[in-house]
């Protein structure tokens, strides 16, 4: 039995806590993009409302001033923008323009593996990680808490870089800034990696490889050594890229890989 379902468990409704708690001015940070969808209402001017898309060339089309380049730009920038352009060329005195993202179509992030909810989930302004996590319906039965995340960088190379959610959101987290996702990226959450420990210890069973582990941290999770434990006498047994299993002497500070079986002999004496 899988030891850390109820701490996934905590860690999802964490998670989900998270997503209530994302900024109300998210939209004001939020970079218009080719594709999104804007509604723009016009104080006193009801016959000027529009609900327009950004075009291919980064443009909107608005009554009386056209065509205006709106990419790259906030909601709020575009407002004063416009604002701008309907006092400066005569149409409108003391103008008030609101724009408002129906539809965020343009910057996206792609959420793929054992979430409950996989697909691309669009940025609403700056997001963490864990985040986007808690968009995409948090970690479903059989994912790990290992979350991948891969980025292009300047130089076209795709960057991957491994967290632990459980270390993104513990206490010592608190004390860092939080882990943001951009446009383009790929989060990917993998099957759960579990090793297994056998012999002489207090609950020897399948474990969920849900953060950075050696020897000694993985038998202490078991509960230690049982009374008939030799404690010289532990054993890795890891399979090879080749299918063939492989038996190692290790130290207690070796790192337990995904699939590792530890066996603790009987002590004779």
């Amino acid at each position: 039995m899988i030891k850390s379902i109820t701490f996934r468990r905590s860690i999802l409704v964490l998670a989900l806590m998270l997503l209530t708690t994302m900024s109300a001015n998210a939209q004001d940070a939020y970079e218009l993009g080719i594709g999104d969808r804007v509604s723009i209402s016009v104080f006193g001017q009801d016959d000027m409302s529009t609900t327009t898309e950004v075009a291919a060339d980064g443009t909107i089309t608005m009554a009386l001033i056209g065509r205006v380049n709106v990419e790259g730009m906030t909601p709020p920038s575009v407002s004063r923008l416009l604002e701008s352009r309907l006092e400066n060329e005569g149409y409108l005195r003391n103008a008030n323009v609101n724009v408002v993202v129906e539809e965020y179509r343009s910057n996206t992030v792609s959420v793929l593996g054992h979430v409950n909810q996989p697909g691309k989930i669009a940025l609403r302004g700056n997001t963490s990680l864990t985040e986007i996590l808690a968009l995409a319906g948090g970690i479903k039965s059989g994912g790990g808490e290992r979350l991948v995340l891969i980025r292009e960088g300047s130089d076209g190379i795709q960057i991957r870089q491994e967290y632990f959610l459980n270390e993104l959101l513990d206490r010592k987290a608190g004390s860092q800034p939080p882990v943001m996702v951009h446009k383009g990226d790929t989060l990917f959450v993998p099957k759960a990696e579990q090793f297994y420990i056998h012999g002489q210890v207090q609950k020897p069973g399948t474990y969920t490889l849900d953060r950075p582990l050696n020897v000694m941290q993985a038998l202490s999770v078991s509960g230690g050594f049982n009374p008939r434990a030799n404690t010289n006498g532990v054993v890795l047994y890891r399979k090879q890229s080749d299918g063939t299993v492989k038996t190692l002497d290790v130290d207690l500070s070796d790192p337990i890989r995904d699939g590792d079986v530890l066996f603790v002999k009987e002590s004779l004496f």
